[in-house]
């Protein structure tokens, strides 16, 4: 295959290679120049200036520290007196007849104005650390707690919400 090329074309590749080959020796000329040394300032020193401070106070006002709870305590009995300065605390077994205790030792709360922590003692967690606490503790069971975790009152089986509240309120 023989290819031909007019006149106007020859002229167009001598002028690309033209240019491609300045451009190539503008490079080559600019990566060997070296750059200028460090040019000499001088800067007068600073003024002395007196300067007035005015110091701004600010008041932040802090968290109070999270009130002491006994640790041992089951979880939500803990999170119940963080919140509260006392607690109505049931004990109960979700089996027919602890509904009323629930609904009693809440009621009661309610009326006192405290916490109210409902402790399910089918978590093993929950029943070993009340375990450890009451020992003598029932299913069902209502027990009025008092920050850090002092136990005030424990009332065994179905408790009338008025002496739960009665209890609470003398306990605080």
């Amino acid at each position: 295959m023989k290819v031909t090329l007019n006149q106007r074309q020859k002229v167009m590749i001598v002028v690309g290679l033209g240019l491609i080959l300045l451009l190539l020796v503008a490079k080559q000329t600019v990566l060997n120049a070296t750059p200028p040394g460090p040019i000499a300032v001088n800067v007068p020193p600073p003024h002395k200036v007196a300067v007035r401070v005015h110091h701004v106070v600010r008041h932040v006002a802090r968290r109070p520290a999270a009130p002491k709870v006994d640790p041992t305590l089951p979880a939500p009995l803990r999170t119940a007196l963080r919140q509260h300065g006392v607690v109505v605390a049931v004990l109960y077994a979700p089996v027919p007849g602890d509904g009323a205790v629930v609904a009693a030792a809440a009621a009661g709360a309610r009326a006192a104005h405290v916490g109210f922590a409902a402790l399910d003692v089918r978590g093993e967690s929950v029943a070993e650390a009340m375990a450890s606490k009451l020992p003598s503790a029932s299913d069902p069971s209502i027990v009025v707690v008092r920050r850090p975790g002092t136990f005030a009152a424990v009332f065994p089986g179905v408790t009338d919400a008025s002496v739960v509240a009665q209890a609470a309120k003398d306990a605080g």
